[in-house]
């Protein structure tokens, strides 16, 4: 892989969850903030990194499954909308192994 490579910037947000740190940055992907003043009440999102939050949740369920983790304990660090996506992407995986391979061993 090389700076030309077309996926670079989102493979960097998936190497965070292959080397066990996809939790910080599935947690920090979306931000939600709520103001008032005196003049106005309302709400703002902002969407950081480069993969959304949904895709985390399957990576990060993808990650527990290569692991053979059926519940991972680390879930419950989750931020509530990455474990509720991650929880529905570990029930599709074990629904649907066939179309989900193990990845083959490095050597």
């Amino acid at each position: 892989m090389n700076a030309d490579t077309s996926d670079h910037e989102p493979l960097t947000d998936l190497l965070t969850v292959f080397l066990g740190l996809g939790i910080f940055t599935a947690n920090s992907a979306a931000r939600f903030k709520q103001f008032q003043n005196e003049r106005k009440i309302g709400w703002s999102t902002q969407r950081l990194g480069y993969l959304p939050q949904p895709v985390f949740a399957y990576a990060l369920a993808k990650f527990a499954h290569e692991r053979d983790e059926r519940k991972p304990e680390w879930i419950r660090h989750l931020s509530p909308n990455v474990k509720s996506d991650c929880k529905t992407s570990l029930r599709w995986i074990a629904e649907n192994r066939e179309h989900v391979p193990l990845a083959k061993p490095i050597g």
